[in-house]
């Protein structure tokens, strides 16, 4: 069980990193940890401390909650809701929405 939650964190601040934009070099030096303390949570071979959990939280600007969210446990109404948040993260980036766009147009 525990690297179910390993992995699922991981996937999720690797999916909100790249979202924003953010490399791991600068989500480790922002967050205040090693860069690769932050490779081996995205890959989800190891955890991460209270304080860095709410580092991650303040600087990638979601919930714990959120970040803990197993993908393959919503129904649709959470899905569309997650994709609807994630295009809000790059809601200034014409490049990934347009990117986004011709995904989800060729899902038609």
């Amino acid at each position: 069980m525990q690297n179910r939650i390993c992995k699922t964190l991981g996937e999720n601040i690797k999916r909100i990193r790249k979202a924003k934009g953010l490399n791991q070099d600068t989500l480790a030096e922002l967050v205040g940890i090693e860069i690769k303390s932050l490779s081996l949570i995205e890959t989800g071979k190891g955890f991460v401390s209270a304080k860095t959990l709410e580092k991650l939280t303040k600087v990638l600007n979601i919930s714990a909650a959120e970040l803990f969210e197993d993908s393959t446990d919503k129904d649709t109404e959470k899905i569309y809701s997650s994709i609807i948040s994630n295009l809000e993260l790059i809601r200034n980036n014409a490049e990934k929405l347009e990117t986004a766009n011709l995904v989800i147009k060729s899902l038609l």
